[in-house]
């Protein structure tokens, strides 16, 4: 079976320690002899907190890190709208005052390794990767759970890899911005769904952790509403957190492109009988979030393979 931890309550710091603290020891000891840390917020947009990584969800990391480790933590984020200003907007300055040997960085601005995404016939596109999260020790994924117009679910895989690729900025109608769609959105919905897999199988996080204390519905992943579902879940194994995540939000897994690819080989699974989690608090947690506009007319477009 595989473990995917499922708190509950209300208060986030606390309930992410203690998802982070219920990890098992074979991480605890891989967290006692690491050099760095990587935690990865999702911080799409500085003006919208329920887009984004809440401070608190962070700090509950630091917590249950500091308690084993005095290595160099960065918290960093190449975020669409930019990574600073999101870092002043919602409370991340104070991080390095508060705990040893913490820095942010803006993964916009960092030194880069070579990646690739996919193309719409299966082509590789050459792409730059963060190489501060190519060379950390220990790499955490910190995601808000909400639903996405594009890719059905905006959960731990989609916000590491990303959030880990690095991108000319460039001006737009709202001011600048750090944009992917070019390589994502412009070679449809396979070849989008089909990059987040080859990103992440070049390079994936150590842990996944959600935090569902408020998720998002209806016109995610920035536009949408707020549903108080009061958990945080957290695992090694990142597909399978999603798949729970997506589950608790009334989406199949098996819907979900990526999570879909990345079971079918082999990465994690999303199979949720092979997946030890509250059976309980499972069916009292779910609920049927309202979908973003044409969310069903584009949910399986996946499926329709390379072009």
């Amino acid at each position: 079976m595989i473990d995917v931890i499922l708190e509950t309550g209300e208060d986030r710091r606390q309930m992410v320690k203690n998802a982070v603290d219920r990890l098992g020891d074979d991480f605890i000891e891989k967290i006692k002899s690491t050099v760095t840390i990587l935690i990865k917020p999702n911080l799409v947009h500085h003006e919208y907190q329920l887009a984004s990584t809440h401070v608190d969800a962070v700090r509950g990391v630091l917590d249950a890190v500091r308690t084993h480790t005095r290595a160099k933590i960065y918290i960093g984020d190449a975020s669409y709208h930019g990574t600073n200003a999101a870092f002043r907007h919602f409370g991340y300055t104070h991080l390095p005052n508060e705990y040893e040997n913490v820095e942010l960085v803006d993964l916009n601005d960092d030194a880069w390794v070579d990646g690739f995404s996919v193309k719409q016939d299966g082509s590789q596109n050459l792409i730059r990767r963060s190489k501060i999260a190519k060379e950390a020790d220990v790499k955490i994924v910190l995601s808000p759970m909400k639903l996405h117009r594009d890719t059905s679910v905006s959960l731990g895989l989609k916000n590491w890899t990303i959030g880990t690729w690095v991108v000319p900025s460039r001006i737009s109608a709202t001011g600048r911005v750090w944009a992917r769609w070019p390589w994502l959105h412009e070679e449809g919905a396979w070849a989008h769904h089909r990059s987040i897999v080859e990103l992440w199988r070049q390079l994936p996080a150590d842990v996944s952790i959600i935090d569902g204390v408020l998720a998002m519905e209806g016109d995610g992943p920035t536009n949408g509403s707020a549903v108080r579902m009061g958990l945080v879940l957290a695992g090694r194994d990142a597909i399978a957190v999603d798949a729970v995540a997506s589950s608790l939000m009334g989406v199949d897994p098996s819907d979900v492109g990526h999570l879909a690819m990345a079971a079918e080989e082999g990465l994690g699974s999303i199979d949720l009988s092979r997946i030890d989690v509250p059976p309980m608090e499972m069916a009292y947690r779910s609920r049927q979030f309202v979908r973003p506009p044409m969310f069903e007319d584009r949910l399986l477009e996946w499926k329709e393979g390379k072009r």
